[in-house]
């Protein structure tokens, strides 16, 4: 099966397709084959590889979920939010940033990843074998997650959103999140940062900014950043 064919595949299994009875089933070196919903719990055909599905997996979602190579990247690592968030979280994906979202937003986030979670592992033919959080283990993920995610705006000292950089920050980046405080990050990375989330922008089918607004906003962040 060729790459191409194997992303459409594993997409459509894990994101969607599976939950209306359809199940895929990848056979090393053939074509996808869609089968029935099996009528037996053993009937279901050959199953992938787990660490090269995982992987793949992994790469989709690298424009959504930047992949962290160590779980020592994380804040607190030794914590307990930290390792249950590398032992449930990069089954699918690399090690969320906490500060991807706000502590408001982590809820909603947190609960849509569960939803997904238990719907792949509801599955009678499970292409991707899971670990499913208990609902204590849950919450202290989610307590992590708040405890490191990043200050929006409206919660750090006040910043005026003047100018063409303060517009298009306001416009572009709202799309998706709450605007972050410019605070958050080094003069330095914000380069990165902007860039990281037009690739972000682009792979969920967001509005792309223009090279005029993307330099606007770089200059207004870093004008107000660390």
């Amino acid at each position: 099966m060729n790459s191409f064919i194997r992303r459409v595949v594993v997409v459509a299994a894990l994101t969607g397709c599976g939950a209306v009875g359809v199940s895929w089933v990848l056979a090393a070196g053939s074509d996808p084959v869609r089968s029935p919903r099996p009528t037996e719990a053993g009937d279901c055909g050959p199953m992938p590889d787990q660490a090269e599905l995982r992987g793949l997996l992994a790469d989709l979602m690298r424009a959504w979920v930047p992949p962290r190579s160590e779980p020592s990247a994380l804040p607190d690592p030794a914590s307990r939010g930290a390792k249950l968030l590398s032992t449930h979280c990069a089954q699918c994906h690399g090690l969320p940033d906490p500060k991807a979202y706000s502590g408001n937003e982590w809820p909603r986030v947190l609960d849509r990843m569960a939803l997904r979670v238990t719907a792949i592992g509801s599955r009678r033919c499970q292409l991707l074998k899971l670990t499913v959080p208990t609902a204590e283990e849950h919450k202290t993920i989610l307590d992590y997650l708040k405890r490191h995610a990043f200050e929006p705006l409206n919660a750090g000292p006040s910043v005026p959103l003047e100018g063409k950089g303060g517009l298009a920050f306001l416009t572009f980046c709202s799309q998706c999140h709450d605007l972050p405080h410019p605070r958050q990050h080094l003069v330095s990375e914000w380069p990165k940062v902007v860039d990281r989330m037009q690739d972000y922008a682009y792979f969920v089918g967001r509005r792309m900014i223009t090279d005029a607004e993307k330099e606007a906003i770089t200059e207004f962040l870093k004008s107000k950043g660390r």
